[in-house]
């Protein structure tokens, strides 16, 4: 029931977002600028999607900078920035990127950013075992269906092997910003959530007795946490740019793992509230040992498909979609002749 409450309040905020823009006549996009929507704020562990088009763009003959982005707290809002006309890509959540597709929008995801992430589910109070989740006296926090933090959270549930879904927790508060939930974490106003590792590590003196119960990198074998999608129309006629634009995605995807000062420094740089080098030192660890960022586009088949399951299942998707219709695969390929030439 939860989940699709959310579906029908998504697809009433596209409808209405869609009579809006048709009204005022607004096109693809009210600006000569390339401009971005992304759905959370930017976290260490995905700082090289920002990092990469501003630092890198200019090889790729793109002018871009960090106003160019637009953060939102949700995927509907992000996504309604493009239908409205204000942007022209989105970057969230791939499991509502299907959805965005499934209620009818057509829009192709075309350069996955983050596959894995420092997600884990954090438990505090004696809590430590995935199955409390689905305690009725244990409170949980999530962001809504077919965000990030609800597929990884997801995901964990399925590894831990355990039958039921984000759906099925019956004390649940959906909190759209991990940094909202890790907020409530510290208030003793929640027992368990899905945090970012880093997030954790920094509420430790607040919180002694918090634990990380499960890891998305360590427990979850394959994922796909985030891409960027625009739609079809817009894809169709800017390649060159979408390609472009994914190769500076795709270059900080590769050179930011091998050097932690330019890792340290792309975060003091877009990330709101940097962490201690302690801890971004662990983070990049992290990041360098399990093949976060996708350096060679990713978006297989096999994980396109896993994905697509575990929005079923949770009953955020209501079909399998045919993993060649809600993918483009021309600008990765271009992303990485571009990258090929610079190399040589």
């Amino acid at each position: 029931m939860k989940n699709e409450i959310y579906r029908m309040v998504l697809i009433l905020a596209i409808l209405a977002t869609i009579a809006a823009t048709s009204s005022c006549g607004i096109t693809d996009n009210n600006s000569d600028r390339l401009r971005i929507s992304l759905t959370a704020p930017i976290k260490p562990s995905d700082v090289q999607t920002i990092f990469g088009p501003v630092h890198y763009g200019p090889e790729f003959a793109l002018d871009i900078t960090a106003d160019d982005f637009l953060t939102f707290e949700s995927h509907a809002t992000a996504a309604q920035s493009v239908l409205a006309g204000e942007t022209s890509i989105v970057g969230g959540s791939f499991v509502s990127n299907l959805l965005l597709r499934e209620v009818g929008q057509d829009f192709k995801s075309f350069c996955p950013f983050s596959n894995l992430d420092d997600y884990v589910i954090a438990g505090r109070g004696g809590i430590n075992q995935v199955e409390q989740l689905f305690d009725p006296n244990v409170r949980v926090a999530i962001d809504s269906p077919g965000g990030a933090g609800s597929a990884a959270l997801n995901a964990m549930i399925k590894a831990a092997g355990i039958n039921q879904t984000v759906a099925d927790i019956p004390n649940l508060r959906i909190l759209e910003s991990s940094g909202l939930r890790a907020s409530v974490f510290v208030a003793n106003q929640v027992d368990m959530t899905a945090l970012h590792l880093v997030q954790l590590r920094q509420l430790h003196e607040q919180v002694p007795d918090a634990v990380a119960i499960s890891s998305l990198h360590e427990d979850v074998p394959m994922f796909i946490k985030k891409a960027y999608a625009a739609r079809t129309q817009w894809l169709n006629e800017n390649q060159e740019l979408a390609g472009a634009f994914c190769a500076s995605v795709l270059k900080a995807s590769r050179e930011l793992p091998k050097d932690f000062g330019l890792f340290v420094s792309a975060v003091n740089q877009f990330v709101g509230e940097p962490p201690s080098e302690e801890v971004l030192r662990e983070i990049f660890n992290i990041i360098s040992t399990y093949e976060f960022w996708p350096e060679n586009g990713g978006l297989d088949t096999e994980s396109i498909l896993f994905m697509a399951e575990l929005g079923r299942s949770s009953g955020l998707l209501k079909n399998i979609p045919n993993p060649e219709e809600v993918i483009d695969r021309r600008p990765v390929k271009r992303a990485l002749e571009l990258l090929k030439v610079k190399n040589n």
